[in-house]
């Protein structure tokens, strides 16, 4: 019955992708284009327990579609459909299993900004969260990358890049669950961002608030710095929502990370990044330590090797070690670091 139900999904679904395609191939002012990024890899995560082992895994591969259409008065219509592809254990990609959403939106684009509502990539993410890593799921910090019922602004004046969020999620008695606001200033060599994301669901409302500061030393180096906190009311997202992923099934342990929440805590996390690139070669570093009131710190340093074959193509190699608090380990009682060998391929 389970395999009957997943390929019912499945070909819903590239159903609603030939019907998209389709509809745009019979309208000359609608562009539509069909994207994938497929990121497969190992690694091998060492946590002091007998599951410890090379694995393969999925580095949030996806397939989408996304269109433009010209309309009246200066505007375009835009809309987004994005599936990842990995299985239900949120870390290996398996076979005849369902994709799950990731994104889809519908939005206008003008003179006054762009406007996108749906489940999408919000704006505190793509000001102050954005992950480093290939992996994309660089650890310790907090926050979210997306989110459902989201209605977003953004508009670029000069140097300037403004966003402004709300969220209207499920029928609990908050008609805005959240808000979110987010600055952007960039010149030459300098970029500083900032962003807030204010918590209006049930009784808790407290704020995270972030900030990041971006400077080219020279064409071949970058480097970076960010500050999160959190308040000890704010309880979206649940503490941290990001870092490694153990092996272990979720289904027998759950989606177990490498860095354990604090929710109903302060929690801050601060970090220094650096990048070098020449030609097809990249090579990116990060220290970040997150600390909560009570239950102590966790950090982390994480190296990167990147070889381009081209843009579209790139194969990469990292190392991280954790290392923390007695009271912030992970369920195994250890700490914990992870080895990535992947690659990447985007079309």
């Amino acid at each position: 019955m389970k395999r009957v139900q997943v390929n019912k999904t499945s070909k819903l679904f590239f159903l609603n992708v030939l019907l998209l395609s389709c509809a745009s191939a019979n309208a000359s002012d609608v562009e539509s284009s069909f994207y994938g990024s497929l990121r497969l890899g190992a690694d091998y995560v060492d946590s002091g327990t007998s599951d410890d082992a090379a694995n393969g895994r999925d580095f949030l591969s996806r397939i989408g579609v996304k269109a433009e259409v010209q309309l009246a008065d200066g505007l375009t219509g835009l809309g987004k459909v994005e599936y990842g592809l990995r299985g239900d254990d949120g870390v290996n990609f398996n076979q005849n299993q369902k994709a799950g959403m990731r994104q889809i939106y519908v939005g206008l684009k003008g003179n006054f900004g762009t406007v996108t509502y749906g489940s999408q990539t919000i704006i505190w993410h793509q000001y102050v969260r954005s992950a480093y890593f290939s992996d994309g799921l660089d650890s310790l910090r907090q926050g979210a990358i997306r989110d459902d019922d989201m209605l977003q602004w953004q508009k670029t004046y000069n140097n300037w890049k403004f966003g402004a969020a709300i969220q209207t999620e499920k029928q609990d008695g908050d008609s805005i669950d959240q808000y979110q606001v987010a600055a952007q200033y960039k010149n030459q060599s300098l970029k500083l961002q900032a962003a807030l994301a204010a918590d209006q669901q049930g009784e808790n409302t407290g704020n995270l608030y972030g900030f990041r500061a971006w400077y080219d030393i020279s064409k071949a180096f970058t480097v970076s710095a960010f500050y999160h906190l959190a308040e000890e009311d704010f309880d979206l997202y649940k503490g941290n929502s990001s870092g490694n992923v153990r092996l272990v099934s979720a289904e027998e342990s759950g989606k177990v990370g490498g860095v354990t929440a604090c929710v109903d805590e302060d929690r801050s996390t601060v970090g220094l990044y650096g990048k070098w690139r020449q030609d097809n070669n990249q090579v990116h570093a990060r220290y970040a330590v997150n600390s909560c009131d009570i239950k102590g710190d966790v950090s982390s340093i994480k190296v990167e090797y990147i070889r381009y074959f081209s843009k579209k193509f790139r194969m990469w190699a990292s190392f991280e070690q954790l290392d923390n608090d007695t009271t912030r380990l992970p369920s195994t009682g250890e700490d914990m670091s992870e080895a990535q060998v992947g690659v990447r391929f985007d079309f």
